[in-house]
C-alpha cells in the first residue's frame, strides 16, 4: 500500500490523472521522533500571517491554514473574520476565505490583492452567511478546496443543543490559479449533517483527506470535526472524493485526549503502514496540538507521553492567550522539505480576545 499526497475528484466524473509521490517520503516512525519547535515569522509577535487592517475582511482573526507546497512555492489558503452588527452572522462575525504564497514558508505575499478567495453565496445557500476551515490538495493542474459552509442556522433551528452553535456542513470548490474559484456540486454539500442524535448532526467540519491505494482499490479516506455538544473526530470515505461514507458506524475515533469540549483540527500521514495524527485537543480548559499514531486510522495511541508537541510560548508570542478559541491551533498539512517536516497553525493572543494569527513550526526528521 501507498499513500499520494492529494487525491482525484469528479468534475461530472472522476478525475484520474495520477500524480507522483511525494519528493521526500517520511515514515510514522520518523515522525514520532519528531521534535517540533516554533519557527519566528515577521508578521507581528512572531507569527507567518497577521490579522488584516481595521474593517477588512480579515481584522478580527485569521486562522485554520492549509498549505501546498508546489515547484517550489507555497500556496495557503486560511479563514479570516470580520466583526459585523448584523445579528443574522453567527456569532456576529462573517467568516471568509483567503490566500497567500510563499517562497520560504515564513515570509508570505496575499493572494488576489487581498480579497478573499471564495464570495459568499446567495440567500438560501449552504455558505451564504460564511465560509471556514478549508483544506485544499493540488491534483493534477487544479487546486480543490473543501471547506466548512454557513448558512446562518444553528443548534436551535434544528430543534438540538446546543442552540447558539452555529451549522457547518462541507462544500467543495475548484481552480486552476489559486485565485479563480468554481463552487463544485452546485454549490451543495457534498458532506451533509448527519442525522439528529448522531456525532455530526450540528456540524461537519475542519477536515483532512487522503487518497489511499488498498487491496487493489483506491480510496479518500477523510477525517474531519465533529460535532453534537462536544467536539469529536471521525471518518469518511468516498470512491470519488464526493460522495461520502461515514465509516467505523460513525462512531467518533478512538484513544485521543481531550476533556469536555474534546478535540478537532486533524492533519494525518499516511505512509502506507500507519497513521501519524496532529489534532487540536481540549485538555484542562486550554486548546493545544497533540499526536497521535494509528495502525487503522481509527483507534489512535498518544505520542509523547501525552504532552503538547509544543511548549509554553515565549513570552510577547502571539500564542500567548491561554483558553484558546475552539478554531485555534489547527496545524494544517505536515510538508516535508530538506529534511524537515513543517506544519502551520493558528494561535491567539490576549489582546483583543480571540485575535488569531499564523505560525510555523518544524521538526528534523531522523532517518
Amino acid at each position: 500500500m501507498r499513500c499520494l499526497p492529494g487525491l482525484l475528484l469528479l468534475f461530472g466524473g472522476v478525475f484520474d490523472q495520477p500524480m507522483a509521490a511525494t519528493a521526500e517520503p517520511v515514515t510514522v516512525d520518523q515522525l514520532q521522533k519528531a521534535v517540533f519547535h516554533r519557527v519566528p515569522g515577521n508578521a507581528g509577535r512572531g507569527s507567518c500571517v497577521a490579522t488584516g487592517k481595521p474593517g477588512s475582511w480579515n481584522s478580527r482573526f485569521v486562522g485554520s491554514p492549509t498549505v501546498v507546497h508546489d515547484n517550489g512555492t507555497y500556496w495557503m489558503w486560511f479563514n479570516g473574520g470580520k466583526v459585523t452588527s448584523d445579528t443574522s452572522y453567527p456569532y456576529e462575525i462573517i467568516e471568509r476565505i483567503g490566500g497567500a504564497t510563499s517562497r520560504d514558508g515564513v515570509n508570505w505575499k496575499p493572494l488576489n490583492g487581498g480579497k478573499p478567495a471564495l464570495q459568499l453565496g446567495p440567500k438560501g445557500t449552504a455558505d451564504h452567511r460564511g465560509m471556514s476551515h478549508p483544506y485544499v490538495l493540488k491534483v493534477g493542474d487544479r487546486f480543490l478546496m473543501w471547506y466548512g459552509a454557513i448558512d446562518g442556522r444553528s443548534g436551535g433551528d434544528l430543534g438540538i443543543a446546543p442552540k447558539h452553535v452555529r451549522v457547518e456542513q462541507i462544500c467543495l470548490a475548484s481552480s486552476r490559479d489559486g485565485i479563480h474559484w468554481k463552487k463544485e456540486n452546485g454549490g451543495r454539500p457534498v458532506m451533509p449533517l448527519g442525522k439528529k442524535g448522531t456525532v455530526d448532526s450540528l456540524q461537519v467540519t475542519g477536515m483532512h483527506i487522503l487518497r489511499i491505494r488498498e487491496k487493489g482499490r483506491t480510496v479518500y479516506r477523510m477525517w474531519y470535526g465533529a460535532y453534537n455538544g462536544a467536539h469529536r473526530l471521525a471518518v469518511a470515505e468516498s470512491p470519488d472524493g464526493l460522495k461520502w461514507t461515514r465509516k467505523f458506524g460513525g462512531r467518533p475515533i478512538a484513544g485521543l485526549r481531550g476533556g469536555s469540549q474534546g478535540q478537532l483540527g486533524p492533519s494525518v500521514h499516511y505512509d502506507g503502514r500507519r497513521y501519524f495524527l496532529l489534532y487540536c485537543g481540549d485538555v484542562g480548559n486550554q486548546w493545544k496540538t497533540y499526536s497521535a499514531v494509528s495502525d487503522n486510522g481509527f483507534t489512535f495511541r498518544q505520542l509523547n507521553d501525552g504532552r503538547p508537541v509544543l511548549g509554553p510560548p515565549p513570552k510577547g508570542n502571539f500564542g500567548t492567550a491561554g483558553r484558546g478559541a475552539n478554531h485555534s491551533v489547527h496545524a494544517s498539512q505536515m510538508i516535508v522539505v530538506n529534511g524537515r517536516v513543517r506544519t502551520w497553525y493558528g494561535g491567539e493572543d490576549a489582546l483583543p480576545p480571540h485575535h488569531q494569527k499564523i505560525g510555523l513550526m518544524e521538526a528534523k526528521l531522523v532517518r
